[in-house]
């Protein structure tokens, strides 16, 4: 009988047994999805290879290494996500295991092994190696979530379709980005929305729920399936976020309820415990995380998270046991600790449910140090004590966008500074959250951030497995990686040093001289200089220098100290506004000087990076032109010299000069500036399309000095003051309070300012005199009520009382902003600042908490104040005078 082929084969085989001399990969017989792609990325690593080496691939337990259990240690139970990689000796030396504490830990141990293979293009001769994270959850966020608000006006809603996110069906681009993540070793992906519910899940229990056309609702969750299914094969935990307490839009609508709600209720209890049950149940390993404040009141946060959240997901766990047949492991949750009362929600939250993590962001919506210390350190302990996990959130960056930031060797010393803290978790935003996942530039076609942003992920998600490695190593590791994307070994080195010393300059700066580390403020858009001489009118987070950055000075106090001959403490602000103008400067030549070794490929990329290193360098000195110039400007208000006013100018002027040229240098290479296109944006100006340029703040910049060059010609006359007349009374927005809770009254001299406390007015200020406000109890507790006849700005009186009796309440600094400061005095002599904050029209609530406030009134929402203080005269005790109107008109 003739031999068919698959004989002459196997006869070849056995006849020449070199032909089967390749290394070859034995697995579990019980492997999981992670191992297999495991499996599949070493053979990737090894296909061609001579050599007839085994290399088995299994967890420690498995049977399969059961024969080597005297040449394996054991791993300690909780070496999470560990590996050992080994080539057994002698007889055995053809053996190579890769042995993990669990699946994680074999994938990452086969793709150790991988790079290695790749890099010597060999199987290693000796092998003897054992790694293991050091940060627990290490995790990239990505927002569905749009730069303006889009979905009936609701903050933070919207929904999954290919109009608004266009991205999240595009199945090859998901595939690099998790093979990215995984190659990195990260383990969490987070996925924000305000609620995402009725776009993942069919909702049978509220059909007047659903929110999309059900063929879209099917695709959605036919997606999300292969998403989490893909992710979990990596090693990924999704976890999909949402806010509290939002409803459906349809579900709000069909209820006659709002669709934020700032106190829980028995229909909204019972309706988000479903949605979190079925969305456990319908996924497999996904987790949740939340903002359990914002809408709802702070306090309720204890109340909706053990009677609501928790329960849903423990339903979810046991649909989802019933459905496989046997026990599943408690899924993550993550609760922020932002606008909630995060102990006592730990409290009651642990006893019930063990796999629960807490965040806190890192250095506010910025980067500003690669420490923190004071309240901010205080806040991150106190949490790392009462978690399984404490999460640091790299939070926004709006200090950093949007030019390119990567300096590894900062992020090497903040993710330290995380262990050594006890942080053991790592949430990192991109560059670029609102428009992901393209970068601002202004190319066709648009960049992708993963592209463009190598560096900020890669840096992360390296030290976050191990931020304790050799800096000489680590400088040699990423010039070669430098040198991999651009060319010559020499250009690298240029390059890396470019973004070092371009890196230091933002994080540096803007706790010297900024308002916020929130995203209130956009830095590349620089500052007013009444934002520079009068930073306490515009609310400024004092965390941000006294927790997110070194022992330092302010302008305020550097001026001060200098006045009255002081010795300074720490960074100043003129030093620091020098050093990192030269940092910055010296970055334009390093990058420069990479030009003769940049490959002909990635020269459009290079000439992108010189040209942001020129932007930053104008932009760095555009601030220390007018730091200097607002110092100056300081001191007048102590000495009236009007000799620091005319030394002044010429600053002024250079740094409208360097605001020019940073204006050219983004005129056709940048989109815009800020992600966030809303008008919580306020620094320097308020946000929207229109003022999200540098050409559109050039004007203000040539305005401002102008106008302080007209006011130095009239400062001959002792009279002149901000104002010629007293101001007028507000116009105000008409409302109607709900019964129930405070009671309306005039805002006057004599009036009381709470309903249930003896504190009458003593003066208040003439904007405010007559107009229609709310007063409340001293010790208030329930939110109040009311409806505005058009959208407007309420006004909130806050006070600070030094009593250990008073229960004070404070605006939050990313959500109200400072109008009046001192506007309204009691007969006690407590002061009260007036805030603002926009709201829609239609019916309202204002859920502030336990304590003390008073809304002072209504005002139309494009009204603006500006202070008006006498030149003549001295400030509150005994501080200089506002010279704000010497710049605005």
């Amino acid at each position: 009988m003739p031999m068919n082929l698959r004989d002459v084969a196997l006869l070849f085989c056995l006849t020449c047994p070199s032909a089967l001399a390749a290394p070859h990969i034995r697995v579990s017989t019980q492997a999981t999805p992670r191992e297999l792609f495991a499996e599949a990325q070493l053979q990737q690593a090894i296909a061609g290879l001579p050599g007839d080496e085994q290399i088995l691939l299994a967890t420690r337990p498995d049977p399969l290494l059961k024969p080597y259990d005297q040449q394996i240690p054991a791993f300690s139970p909780d070496a999470k996500e560990a590996f050992l990689l080994r080539r057994l000796t002698g007889a055995q030396a053809s053996t190579i295991i890769v042995a993990g504490c669990d699946p994680s830990g074999v994938l990452y141990g086969a793709l150790e092994l991988a790079d290695r293979i790749r890099v010597t293009h060999a199987l290693p001769a000796t092998l003897d190696y054992q790694d293991h994270p050091q940060l627990k959850l290490r995790g990239t966020a990505l927002g569905l979530q749009r730069p303006e608000i889009t979905y009936d006006g609701a903050e933070y809603d919207y929904r999954y379709t290919p109009e608004e996110f266009p991205w999240f069906y595009d199945k090859a681009a998901w595939t690099k980005y998790l093979d990215t993540l995984v190659a990195e070793r990260i383990n969490t992906l987070y996925l924000w929305n305000g609620h995402p519910f009725t776009s993942l899940l069919k909702l049978p229990k509220y059909p007047e729920a659903q929110e999309l056309p059900t063929a879209q609702l099917e695709q959605n969750i036919a997606m999300f399936r292969w998403l989490t299914g893909e992710a979990d094969k990596r090693g990924i935990w999704v976890l999909q976020g949402f806010y509290n307490i939002h409803l459906s839009h349809a579900f709000a609508k069909a209820h006659g309820v709002p669709m934020h709600l700032s106190a829980p209720t028995p229909l909204a209890s019972e309706y988000t415990r479903y949605c979190i049950s079925e969305f456990i149940r319908e996924y497999p390993n996904v987790g949740i995380f939340m903002t359990l404040g914002e809408a709802m009141g702070p306090h309720y946060g204890p109340e909706w998270l053990t009677k609501t959240i928790i329960p849903g997901v423990k339903d979810g766990i046991a649909g989802q046991a019933q459905s496989l047949g046997h026990p599943v492991p408690e899924p993550p949750i993550v609760v922020r600790a932002h606008a909630t009362d995060i102990y006592d929600v730990m409290a009651q939250a642990t006893p019930l449910y063990s796999n629960i993590d807490t965040m806190f962001k890192w250095n506010g919506e910025s980067l500003t140090w690669t420490n923190v210390r004071g309240p901010v350190k205080d806040e991150f302990q106190k949490l790392v004590a009462a978690s399984n996990i404490e999460i640091a959130n790299i939070h926004l960056l709006s200090n950093l966008e949007p030019f390119r930031w990567g300096d590894p060797e900062f992020i090497r010393q903040t993710e330290s500074n995380f262990v050594r803290i006890g942080i053991q978790g790592l949430h990192l935003y991109p560059l670029r959250y609102w428009d992901w996942p393209y970068a601002a530039d202004n190319t066709t076609p648009r960049l992708n951030q993963m592209d463009r942003d190598w560096i900020w992920y890669q840096a992360w998600a390296r030290y976050a497995w191990n931020p304790e490695r050799d800096p000489a190593q680590e400088h040699a590791y990423w010039v070669a990686q430098f040198a991999d994307r651009f060319g010559t070994r020499d250009a690298a080195e240029h390059l890396l040093a470019a973004y070092e010393l371009s890196g230091i300059c933002a994080p540096k700066l803007l706790p010297r001289i900024g308002i916020t580390e929130g995203n209130r403020e956009v830095l590349s858009l620089g500052l007013t200089m009444p934002q520079l001489i009068d930073a306490a009118r515009f609310n400024p987070a004092e965390t941000l220098w006294t927790g997110d950055a070194p022992d330092g000075e302010r302008l305020d106090e550097y001026v001060a100290n200098e006045v009255k001959h002081k010795p300074h403490h720490g960074e100043t602000p003129i030093a620091v506004a020098a050093e990192v103008a030269a940092s910055s400067a010296k970055a334009v030549t390093e990058a420069e000087a990479a030009a003769p070794g940049i490959t002909a490929a990635s020269r459009p990329e290079y000439d992108r990076i010189v040209n942001d290193m020129r932007a930053i360098a104008a932009l760095m000195a555009f601030y220390n032109h007018k730091t200097q110039a607002a110092a100056l400007v300081m001191r007048f208000g102590y000495d009236h010299d009007p000799a620091n006013l005319t030394k002044a100018e010429p600053l002024l002027a250079a740094s409208v000069e360097d605001f020019g040229r940073l204006t050219q240098l983004t005129e056709t290479s940048y989109r815009n500036a800020a992600g966030m296109q809303t008008s919580q944006r306020q620094i320097p100006v308020r946000g929207g399309p229109e003022t999200n340029h540098w050409r559109d703040l050039f004007p203000v910049y040539q305005s401002e000095l102008a106008t302080f060059q007209a006011r130095l010609k009239s400062l001959g006359s002792a009279q002149l003051t901000s104002a010629d007349a007293t101001p007028s009374r507000l116009p105000q927005v008409a409302f109607t309070l709900v019964p129930g809770a405070g009671e309306a009254f005039t805002v006057h001299p004599g009036e009381k300012l709470y309903s249930d406390a003896a504190t009458p007015i003593a003066t208040v200020a003439p904007e405010l005199d007559g107009l229609t406000g709310i007063r409340v109890s001293a010790r208030q507790e329930a939110p109040i009520h009311f409806t505005l006849a058009n959208p407007a700005q309420i006004l909130v009186g806050f006070f600070k009382s030094a009593s250990s009796k008073a229960i004070n309440v404070s605006p939050s600094t990313e959500q109200w902003n400072i109008l009046l400061p001192g506007a309204i005095t009691t007969a006690k002599g407590l002061p009260v600042t007036v805030w603002t904050k926009p709201l829609p029209a239609g019916a309202n609530d204002l859920d502030l908490g336990k304590g003390a406030y008073v809304v002072v009134g209504f005002i139309p929402e494009d009204t603006h104040v500006t202070p008006h203080v006498n030149f003549s005269t001295t400030g509150t005790n005994g501080q200089p005078p506002n010279l704000d109107w010497l710049f605005e008109n």
